[in-house]
Protein backbone atom coordinates (compact mmCIF):
# COMPACT_ATOMS: atom_id res chain seq x y z
CA UNK A 1 0.00 0.00 0.00
CA UNK A 2 1.04 3.94 -0.92
CA UNK A 3 1.72 5.81 1.81
CA UNK A 4 -1.31 6.90 3.76
CA UNK A 5 -2.45 10.66 3.52
CA UNK A 6 -4.68 12.26 6.23
CA UNK A 7 -4.91 15.07 8.84
CA UNK A 8 -3.21 16.94 11.79
CA UNK A 9 -5.65 18.71 13.63
CA UNK A 10 -4.55 20.58 16.98
CA UNK A 11 -7.38 21.14 19.17
CA UNK A 12 -5.08 23.81 20.97
CA UNK A 13 -5.72 26.06 17.85
CA UNK A 14 -8.91 25.83 16.65
CA UNK A 15 -11.17 29.06 17.38
CA UNK A 16 -14.54 27.52 16.07
CA UNK A 17 -14.35 30.19 13.39
CA UNK A 18 -15.76 27.37 10.75
CA UNK A 19 -13.55 28.96 8.40
CA UNK A 20 -12.87 25.21 7.27
CA UNK A 21 -16.13 24.24 6.79
CA UNK A 22 -17.10 27.45 4.65
CA UNK A 23 -13.69 26.59 2.42
CA UNK A 24 -15.15 23.25 1.98
CA UNK A 25 -18.42 23.93 0.72
CA UNK A 26 -16.81 26.80 -1.43
CA UNK A 27 -14.65 24.56 -3.04
CA UNK A 28 -17.38 21.58 -3.80
CA UNK A 29 -20.20 23.20 -4.85
CA UNK A 30 -21.88 23.00 -1.57
CA UNK A 31 -25.34 24.93 -1.17
CA UNK A 32 -25.29 26.39 2.56
CA UNK A 33 -27.48 24.27 5.11
CA UNK A 34 -26.91 21.24 2.78
CA UNK A 35 -24.47 19.08 3.40
CA UNK A 36 -21.25 19.42 5.62
CA UNK A 37 -18.28 17.63 4.49
CA UNK A 38 -16.49 19.13 7.06
CA UNK A 39 -18.14 20.58 10.37
CA UNK A 40 -17.09 22.29 13.68
CA UNK A 41 -18.12 20.36 16.76
CA UNK A 42 -17.85 21.78 20.24
CA UNK A 43 -17.13 19.59 22.75
CA UNK A 44 -17.30 19.79 26.74
CA UNK A 45 -15.48 17.87 29.47
CA UNK A 46 -15.74 18.34 33.18
CA UNK A 47 -17.93 20.34 35.50
CA UNK A 48 -17.77 23.72 37.23
CA UNK A 49 -15.45 25.08 38.36
CA UNK A 50 -12.72 22.55 36.36
CA UNK A 51 -15.36 22.92 32.70
CA UNK A 52 -13.84 23.00 29.71
CA UNK A 53 -14.76 23.35 25.93
CA UNK A 54 -12.78 22.50 23.00
CA UNK A 55 -13.42 23.13 19.07
CA UNK A 56 -13.53 19.80 16.81
CA UNK A 57 -13.28 20.70 13.40
CA UNK A 58 -14.57 16.67 11.64
CA UNK A 59 -14.67 15.61 8.76
CA UNK A 60 -14.01 11.90 7.08
CA UNK A 61 -11.64 10.03 8.85
CA UNK A 62 -10.16 7.99 6.15
CA UNK A 63 -10.56 5.08 8.23
CA UNK A 64 -7.73 2.04 8.26
CA UNK A 65 -10.92 -0.39 8.60
CA UNK A 66 -13.63 1.79 6.78
CA UNK A 67 -16.72 0.86 8.17
CA UNK A 68 -19.15 2.17 5.66
CA UNK A 69 -16.90 0.35 2.49
CA UNK A 70 -17.78 -2.93 4.37
CA UNK A 71 -21.59 -2.51 4.25
CA UNK A 72 -21.78 -1.25 0.73
CA UNK A 73 -23.81 -3.72 -1.17
CA UNK A 74 -22.51 -2.12 -4.62
CA UNK A 75 -18.77 -1.32 -4.00
CA UNK A 76 -18.58 1.86 -4.61
CA UNK A 77 -16.62 3.01 -1.86
CA UNK A 78 -13.04 2.27 -1.91
CA UNK A 79 -9.93 2.74 0.44
CA UNK A 80 -7.72 3.03 -1.99
CA UNK A 81 -4.19 1.18 -2.08
CA UNK A 82 -2.59 3.99 -3.53
CA UNK A 83 -3.39 6.69 -0.79
CA UNK A 84 -5.68 5.43 1.90
CA UNK A 85 -8.31 7.98 0.96
CA UNK A 86 -11.60 6.73 0.97
CA UNK A 87 -13.23 7.57 -2.18
CA UNK A 88 -16.98 7.15 -3.63
CA UNK A 89 -17.98 6.41 -6.80
CA UNK A 90 -21.32 7.94 -7.47
CA UNK A 91 -21.77 5.67 -10.39
CA UNK A 92 -22.37 2.71 -8.50
CA UNK A 93 -23.59 4.09 -5.48
CA UNK A 94 -27.87 3.49 -4.89
CA UNK A 95 -28.62 5.64 -2.13
CA UNK A 96 -28.98 2.92 0.90
CA UNK A 97 -27.52 4.98 3.43
CA UNK A 98 -25.77 1.83 4.95
CA UNK A 99 -22.66 3.86 5.10
CA UNK A 100 -24.09 6.56 6.76
CA UNK A 101 -25.47 4.19 9.30
CA UNK A 102 -22.30 2.12 9.70
CA UNK A 103 -19.74 5.24 10.34
CA UNK A 104 -19.74 6.50 13.60
CA UNK A 105 -18.60 9.40 12.93
CA UNK A 106 -20.93 11.31 10.55
CA UNK A 107 -19.00 11.38 7.96
CA UNK A 108 -21.33 9.98 4.60
CA UNK A 109 -23.27 13.11 3.46
CA UNK A 110 -26.54 13.08 0.98
CA UNK A 111 -27.57 15.59 -1.09
CA UNK A 112 -31.07 16.19 -2.83
CA UNK A 113 -30.38 13.51 -5.46
CA UNK A 114 -29.82 10.86 -2.91
CA UNK A 115 -26.27 9.72 -3.47
CA UNK A 116 -23.76 9.54 -1.22
CA UNK A 117 -20.78 12.02 -0.89
CA UNK A 118 -17.91 12.85 1.49
CA UNK A 119 -14.55 14.68 2.20
CA UNK A 120 -12.22 12.86 0.07
CA UNK A 121 -8.97 14.73 1.21
CA UNK A 122 -9.44 17.50 -2.23
CA UNK A 123 -8.74 14.38 -4.65
CA UNK A 124 -10.47 16.65 -6.96
CA UNK A 125 -13.69 19.31 -6.72
CA UNK A 126 -17.16 18.10 -6.22
CA UNK A 127 -19.47 15.96 -4.89
CA UNK A 128 -18.21 12.15 -6.17
CA UNK A 129 -15.29 13.34 -7.54
CA UNK A 130 -11.52 11.87 -7.09
CA UNK A 131 -12.52 8.00 -7.31
CA UNK A 132 -10.36 7.91 -10.24
CA UNK A 133 -7.84 10.54 -9.24
CA UNK A 134 -4.26 9.80 -9.68
CA UNK A 135 -2.94 8.71 -6.20
CA UNK A 136 -1.80 11.99 -4.01
CA UNK A 137 1.52 9.95 -3.75
CA UNK A 138 1.93 10.50 -7.20
CA UNK A 139 0.73 13.75 -8.32
CA UNK A 140 3.63 16.35 -8.26
CA UNK A 141 1.65 19.33 -6.69
CA UNK A 142 -1.25 17.97 -4.83
CA UNK A 143 -4.20 20.36 -4.12
CA UNK A 144 -4.09 21.39 -0.40
CA UNK A 145 -7.37 20.89 0.99
CA UNK A 146 -9.41 23.87 1.07
CA UNK A 147 -9.76 23.52 4.66
CA UNK A 148 -6.36 23.65 5.37
CA UNK A 149 -5.62 26.51 3.00
CA UNK A 150 -8.50 28.63 4.76
CA UNK A 151 -7.44 27.60 8.62
CA UNK A 152 -7.15 31.17 10.27
CA UNK A 153 -5.66 29.41 13.14
CA UNK A 154 -3.38 27.03 11.72
CA UNK A 155 -4.68 23.79 13.47
CA UNK A 156 -5.40 21.66 10.58
CA UNK A 157 -2.86 20.12 8.42
CA UNK A 158 -2.83 17.25 5.60
CA UNK A 159 -0.25 15.66 4.16
CA UNK A 160 1.53 11.78 4.27
CA UNK A 161 1.34 10.91 7.68
CA UNK A 162 4.50 10.16 8.36
CA UNK A 163 5.54 13.99 7.36
CA UNK A 164 2.18 15.12 9.95
CA UNK A 165 3.87 13.28 12.57
CA UNK A 166 6.58 15.63 12.41
CA UNK A 167 3.75 18.25 13.56
CA UNK A 168 2.48 15.65 16.79
CA UNK A 169 3.28 15.95 20.55
CA UNK A 170 4.31 12.44 22.03
CA UNK A 171 0.61 11.81 23.77
CA UNK A 172 -0.72 12.44 20.12
CA UNK A 173 1.98 10.18 18.56
CA UNK A 174 0.39 7.68 21.00
CA UNK A 175 -2.98 7.98 20.81
CA UNK A 176 -2.47 7.49 16.69
CA UNK A 177 -0.63 4.30 17.12
CA UNK A 178 -4.02 3.16 19.00
CA UNK A 179 -6.28 4.66 16.42
CA UNK A 180 -8.44 3.07 13.27
CA UNK A 181 -8.33 6.48 11.72
CA UNK A 182 -5.66 8.76 9.05
CA UNK A 183 -6.42 12.02 11.32
CA UNK A 184 -3.72 12.71 14.21
CA UNK A 185 -5.24 14.78 17.54
CA UNK A 186 -3.30 16.99 19.42
CA UNK A 187 -5.08 16.79 22.92
CA UNK A 188 -6.21 20.03 24.95
CA UNK A 189 -2.88 21.10 27.22
CA UNK A 190 -5.29 21.48 30.17
CA UNK A 191 -3.93 18.20 31.24
CA UNK A 192 -6.79 17.59 33.45
CA UNK A 193 -9.06 17.07 30.83
CA UNK A 194 -6.69 16.05 27.41
CA UNK A 195 -7.90 12.39 28.05
CA UNK A 196 -11.68 13.05 28.32
CA UNK A 197 -11.47 15.67 25.66
CA UNK A 198 -9.71 13.32 23.35
CA UNK A 199 -12.26 10.72 23.77
CA UNK A 200 -15.00 12.57 23.50
CA UNK A 201 -13.73 13.83 19.75
CA UNK A 202 -14.50 10.14 18.72
CA UNK A 203 -17.40 9.31 20.53
CA UNK A 204 -20.12 8.88 17.97
CA UNK A 205 -22.93 11.24 17.48
CA UNK A 206 -24.18 11.44 13.97
CA UNK A 207 -24.44 7.74 12.84
CA UNK A 208 -26.29 7.96 9.60
CA UNK A 209 -28.20 11.02 8.92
Amino acid sequence: MGEQWGFYFDTNKCMGCSACAIACKNRHGAEAGGVDWRRVERVSSGEFPDYNEQNVSLSCMHCADAPCEKVCPTNAIEKRESDGIVTIDRDKCIGCKYCGWACPYGAPQYGDEGLMQKCNLCLDKGPGSGADAPSKNDQEDPLEPACVDECVGDALHAGPISELMDLASQAAADRYANDQTSVIVEPPNNDATAENASNSIITPFNAGD
